[in-house]
C-alpha cells in the first residue's frame, strides 16, 4: 500500500483471501466476462459515483476492471443509455436526423453505452442545449467531470457543492497528515476529495481506520 498517511511507520501485510472467497471472486469475474464488455452503470448523470462504507470491492468495481468506462473529462450532454452499441447508434441516428450533430457513442461499462455530445464549454451553454433538445423530444442530462474515469476505487473524504469548499476540506485533511489528496469534480454540483492507491480489502480497512482515528470517515467509490 502506498504511504498515503505520514503517521504510518510500516504497512501491514495484505490479507490472503481464503479458498471459498477466491472461488466466489473468480465466479463473479466469470459472470461479468460472459456478459461481454459494454459500458458502466445506467443512468450516468450529474450525480456522484455510488459510495459505500464497506471496504469490500463491489461487483461494479469488478465490472469496471473488465469493461472500463470511456468517460472523459469535460461537460457533456447525454441523450441516453443503451445496452448495445447497435441500439446506441440508432438513438444517435435519431438525434442526428433532427439536427443534433457531433454525437458519439461512449462505453460506460458492461452492457451500457451512452450517446453523448462532448465539448460543451460551460454550464450555461449546457443548460441552453438541454432546453433545445427537450423541445425536439430528447430529454438529455448534463454531466460534468474534471478527470477521465480511472477505474478502481478511491477513498473519498467527502463531497462538496463547490471546488472552493472541497479545497478547504482537502486542507483540513492534510493538516492531520494525509498526503496525495486530489480535489476532483464528479458531477456538476459535486466536488470531492479523493485518495487512490488502495487495491485490496486489507489496505482499505487500514486506511479507513487511520482516517477514523484522525476524525474523518471515508467512503470508497468508483474512480
Amino acid at each position: 500500500m502506498p504511504d498515503l498517511y505520514s503517521r504510518h511507520t510500516r504497512a501491514r501485510q495484505c490479507e490472503v483471501a481464503s479458498a471459498p472467497v477466491r472461488r466466489a471472486l473468480w465466479a463473479l469475474v466469470a459472470v461479468v466476462v460472459a456478459a461481454g464488455c459494454g459500458a458502466s452503470k445506467h443512468g450516468g448523470s450529474a450525480s456522484p459515483s455510488t459510495a459505500t462504507s464497506s471496504t469490500a470491492p463491489s461487483s461494479s468495481v469488478t465490472e469496471q476492471s473488465v469493461c472500463p468506462s470511456e468517460q472523459k473529462a469535460g461537460i457533456v450532454a447525454v441523450f441516453g443509455h443503451r445496452q448495445t452499441t447497435a441500439a446506441a447508434q440508432q438513438l444517435s441516428a435519431r438525434a442526428e436526423y433532427v439536427g443534433f450533430h457531433g454525437l458519439i457513442v461512449q462505453r460506460r461499462g458492461c452492457n451500457d453505452f451512452a450517446v453523448v455530445l462532448p465539448g460543451l464549454h460551460d454550464l450555461r451553454q449546457a443548460r441552453d442545449f438541454r432546453r433545445e433538445a427537450s423541445k425536439a423530444g430528447f430529454p438529455v442530462t448534463i454531466e460534468c467531470r474534471s478527470h477521465p474515469f480511472e477505474g478502481g476505487v478511491a477513498a473519498v473524504f467527502g463531497h462538496r457543492r463547490t471546488r472552493g469548499a472541497a479545497v478547504r476540506l482537502q486542507a483540513a485533511v492534510e493538516r492531520v497528515g494525509f498526503r496525495d489528496l486530489r480535489v476532483q469534480q464528479d458531477g456538476c454540483d459535486d466536488w470531492e476529495v479523493d485518495v487512490y492507491g488502495m487495491k485490496t480489502r486489507a489496505q482499505r480497512q487500514e486506511f479507513a481506520a487511520e482516517a477514523r482515528r484522525a476524525g474523518f470517515r471515508v467512503a470508497f467509490e468508483l474512480g
